[in-house]
């Protein structure tokens, strides 16, 4: 049966998803603010926070029924009434329609006139890429196979492997040789590693 400890061991940290999990966060923000932008410099105004949030929410809908009683012809059309102020609502519209679904899955706050993401370390969707042991089998693998790579990369660092310091891992189930992130690039160094998956799977 698996059991969560109180202070759990951090195994893996899947650092590649979690850049590209905030990267998507701010910019879905970033379409928001610009359609805030958009709104405003096409009605030749400025919303305040409680506007921005309807904005947010209601979009051009938002956008007609704050224009309705400036409507110079109330008995005329939306067309003609929109005319008559020299207003083109399409770029709205469009921007709207292209958009507004990539925003509505965040839960963005206003702060200093501008939508943000509050706590984004904190988000589920962040921490989810942040692994924990889940039981004793895990925290003793961990536990042995950081103790492991922390000698071999003493020997490493002293130069006395000699070869294919991969080829060592081969006598090692939870040990692998890479980069930190185990994504290969040339630019990075090569260590000794727990292996986070295999551990995981105990």
């Amino acid at each position: 049966m698996e059991t969560v400890t109180a202070k759990a061991t951090l195994i893996r940290v899947d650092t590649v998803l979690i850049e590209r999990a905030k990267e998507s966060f701010l910019n879905r923000v970033d379409l928001l603010n610009k359609f805030v932008k958009l709104t405003e410099n096409t009605l030749k105004t400025s919303v305040n926070e409680d506007e921005r949030i309807k904005l947010k929410d209601q979009g051009v809908g938002f956008v007609k029924g704050w224009l309705k009683p400036k409507f110079k012809f109330p008995d005329a059309d939306e067309g003609f009434n929109l005319q008559a102020l020299g207003l083109d609502l399409s770029p709205i519209q469009r921007y709207w329609d292209n958009n507004s679904q990539k925003w509505r899955t965040i839960s963005p706050e206003i702060d200093n006139g501008a939508f943000i993401i509050p706590n984004l370390d904190q988000h589920p969707d962040i921490k989810r890429h942040y692994y924990y042991a889940k039981n004793e089998k895990q925290e003793k693998a961990y536990r042995e196979a950081t103790e492991v790579c922390e000698a071999l990369n003493r020997f490493l660092d002293n130069g006395l492997i000699t070869g294919l310091a991969r080829k060592l891992c081969d006598g090692f189930k939870f040990v692998r040789y890479g980069t930190e992130t185990n994504i290969q690039d040339p630019k990075l160094p090569v260590r000794f590693y727990p292996k986070e998956w295999e551990i995981l799977k105990q």
